[in-house]
């Protein structure tokens, strides 16, 4: 949208002005957060013109093998194609996401167990610094966090950008009922077969093909999820991410969080903004401020693992 403005100079509408990310375990027994940050730098320049920044999260559950094999591999797939490079960033993500599941089911398919029963959130976020566009996909429920400040760094709104996918959501539950799935809400909180999400990457035992084995329903939580396990069904879980397009404006600056629900579980969204905010301008490096941020928020008893990618942006005034 705002890119014609910008593309006959090749000044940048964005300045990165610094990402870090850090992990942290909390009490859990194992470490199952995934996280990409990649720079600039580190884009190869022959196919793509515009300075790009990809950053990601991933939150597995079950094992912390999907979570894994995404952060491996998404990182690659959005290259494959030509949606990166035309600017097509949706595209890209969609695809990326598309061609991950495929290689988890071939994998499952080839005796990989895990990954039926184990999976994982992703939010990714594209940023295209040349024309100051922004684009965001998510499944599941970790998080990406837009702070605004004016030009003088005066933070004026935080917005959650990414959707909160659980089973309970009214368009949710009734996508997963028309899909011949049912919603449980056994423990605490609504659930699909064990799973307290509507869509993540992996856990393919609710999705085609395995949710429809001739042999009946082969885990407990198929047998949870399935309405009626003798009828043909749709997937339970989606893979469809939710995507948002921002642009970005020159006269504006940003903080960007990506998270997993370890730290917006603990802290609400505004209060991880300030957060960064405050360290950032108190003297710490980006990375620190991210290592400070999960490592405060993993202190105490039953705490989740937590992850925080930091990112400050700053528009460029002409």
């Amino acid at each position: 949208m705002g890119s014609q403005a910008h593309s006959h100079s090749s000044k940048h509408a964005i300045k990165l002005r610094g990402a870090g990310g850090a992990s942290a375990q909390g009490t859990r027994s194992s470490q199952q957060d995934q996280y990409t940050v990649i720079l600039p730098d580190q884009i190869p320049k022959t196919a793509i013109h515009d300075e790009l920044a990809i950053f990601a999260v991933y939150d597995g559950h079950g094992s912390r093998k999907v979570a894994q094999h995404a952060a491996r591999h998404i990182r690659e797939l959005l290259f494959e194609g030509d949606a990166l490079q035309a600017g097509r960033y949706e595209d890209a993500i969609r695809q990326a996401i598309r061609k991950e599941e495929e290689m988890l089911l071939e994998e499952c398919q080839d005796g990989e167990d895990k990954f039926a029963i184990a999976g994982s959130t992703v939010s990714v976020v594209i940023i295209n610094l040349t024309q100051g566009v922004m684009v965001v996909g998510n499944l599941g429920d970790s998080h990406v966090l837009m702070g605004e400040c004016d030009i003088t760094g005066q933070l004026e709104t935080v917005h959650r950008l990414t959707q909160d996918h659980k089973p309970d959501n009214p368009r949710e539950k009734e996508r997963i009922e028309n899909a011949g799935g049912k919603v449980n809400y056994g423990l605490d909180t609504a659930r699909i077969g064990a799973l307290n999400m509507s869509r993540a990457l992996g856990d393919l035992q609710y999705k085609n093909p395995l949710n429809n084995d001739t042999a009946g329903p082969s885990t407990a939580g198929q047998e949870l999820a399935a309405m009626t396990p003798s009828i043909e069904q749709g997937n339970f879980l989606s893979t469809e991410p939710s995507i948002i397009r921002v642009d970005l404006r020159q006269d504006r600056r940003y903080i960007l969080a990506l998270t997993t629900d370890g730290v917006t579980n603990v802290l609400e969204d505004n209060v991880v903004i300030d957060e960064i905010k405050a360290r950032h301008e108190g003297g710490l490096g980006v990375q620190q401020v991210a290592d400070e941020l999960v490592r405060d928020v993993a202190e105490g008893t039953r705490r989740d693992n937590a992850t925080c990618i930091a990112v400050f942006l700053d528009g460029c005034l002409s």
